[in-house]
């Protein structure tokens, strides 16, 4: 991915991937509110263009955004993101790879993330002005919108019958220069969560947020606003989850950011957690019963039933019980579907099952996620494309190549660059 086309969505990216989440409910009467119900979904604006006379940054971001739809879970006529809003809470519900919702109470400052597998409320802040983060160098620099420049504008535009004006948020991003366009409605309540309290300083409620790049608006966009009457309930931690205060009311927000990579990337199964003697893993129920001592130097994330561990550099993976289902004996290993992983031997891939059968012995440089059944793959200095029982659909001719996304793929022969099918013939975008 080109470093342009990276500055020009680091701004928005987290708005699908961040999680966002107060009193318990409690056994009571559910009451009826007043809210605004406002569903946000990718705007992606260009001029109009077919693949041929795409540039290579347009095409790149092009697949970029419908790899987001394609990954967000989101299903056909709902939204990405929905956001609940009165005169003091606010509720968020994203969906993303880790789909979250977080909860706010404006009255007394607080604010929790809600994680349904695990049954837990995570406190939080209300929102923070770190935006992203990008290697300068040996260095990795934190870009903050509390570095940028808000500035408003007498221009106007209507969105769903709103007036809404239009503010500025000019951002250094490295050594190239970023403005996000940030479309309001004053007669609507604010709305500001995660990474984004920027738009706390809004006077309004933001129904449209974008950046330009190469000519492109991307970002996001209501899809609907309405005002409706909603359970109180929304706003409430439910009386069954368990109830941490991971947020250092001291300012420092360190602890939230390692608590959510914490929950996205080592999560196990419900009713189970990882445990640690101070060097070594093992895992326990979540009533504190040892399932598995001690023993392994890493583990990582639950996936397709399995959760990838390492011990002395060699790699497996365990089920929820702590069963060794793959075999510590492989260089790396990493979830490529709900049913297949790919495991490094000798520096080549493997494509196995999760019952470690071998579908495909080691053979390849590289691997991708399968989507639509379909994976690319690397041999020697190609790319082609295989399906999940390790035949190969597309041939190895390609320099460089995306997944496959709605049917086509992206791929690059010499200096041409084109769409294909899953046949390998070519096809527009």
């Amino acid at each position: 991915m080109k470093k342009t086309l990276q500055r020009g969505l680091f701004l928005l990216v987290g708005l699908f991937i961040c999680p966002i989440g107060f009193n318990s409910v409690q056994a009571q009467e559910i009451k009826k509110v007043k809210a605004w119900v406002v569903g946000y979904d990718i705007a992606f604006d260009m001029p109009r263009k077919d693949s041929e006379t795409m540039t290579e940054e347009e095409q790149q971001m092009v697949a970029m955004m419908e790899l987001g739809k394609a990954m967000s879970g989101a299903k056909e006529g709902e939204p990405l993101l929905k956001a609940y809003v009165t005169a003091n809470k606010m509720r968020i519900e994203q969906k993303g790879i880790v789909s979250s919702v977080q909860i706010s109470n404006l009255e007394d400052s607080i604010s929790y993330n809600l994680y349904a597998e695990t049954e837990t409320a995570y406190r939080t802040a209300l929102a923070t002005p770190k935006v992203s983060t990008e290697m300068k160098g040996d260095s990795m620099i934190v870009v903050s919108s509390a570095d940028g420049n808000l500035r408003f504008s007498d221009e106007t535009m209507e969105i769903h019958g709103f007036s809404c004006k239009k503010a500025i948020l000019e951002m250094n991003v490295g050594d190239v220069k970023q403005d996000m366009t940030i479309w309001y409605a004053e007669k609507l309540p604010k709305l500001f969560w995660g990474e984004y309290d920027y738009l706390e300083k809004i006077p309004g409620m933001a129904l449209k947020i974008s950046t330009n790049t190469n000519g492109m608006d991307v970002g996001i966009k209501a899809a609907s606003v309405k005002e409706e009457l909603v359970d109180d309930t929304l706003f409430t931690i439910p009386a069954h989850y368990t109830i941490e205060d991971s947020f250092d009311l001291s300012g420092d927000t360190a602890a939230v950011d390692s608590t959510v990579e914490a929950e996205e990337d080592y999560e196990l199964a419900e009713g189970y957690r990882w445990t640690d003697d101070g060097e070594l893993w093992g895992i326990e129920d979540d009533a504190g019963n040892v399932i598995v001592e001690p023993r392994y130097h890493d583990r990582y994330g639950y996936r397709a039933g399995l959760a990838p561990v390492s011990r002395d550099d060699k790699f497996g993976a365990v089920d929820k019980t702590g069963k060794e289902i793959i075999p510590l004996e492989y260089e790396g290993i990493f979830v490529a579907d709900a049913d297949r992983l790919w495991a490094m031997r000798d520096g080549l891939y493997a494509l196995i099952d999760t019952t470690n059968k071998v579908i495909v012995q080691p053979s390849y440089q590289t691997g991708s996620l399968f989507v639509d059944g379909v994976a690319y793959v690397q041999k020697g200095e190609k790319i082609g494309f295989i399906d999940k029982n390790g035949k190969v659909v597309v041939p190895f001719i390609y320099d460089e190549a995306e997944i496959f996304i709605d049917g086509k793929a992206w791929v690059k022969k010499g200096e041409e660059e084109f769409y294909i099918d899953s046949k390998g013939q070519r096809v527009q975008f």
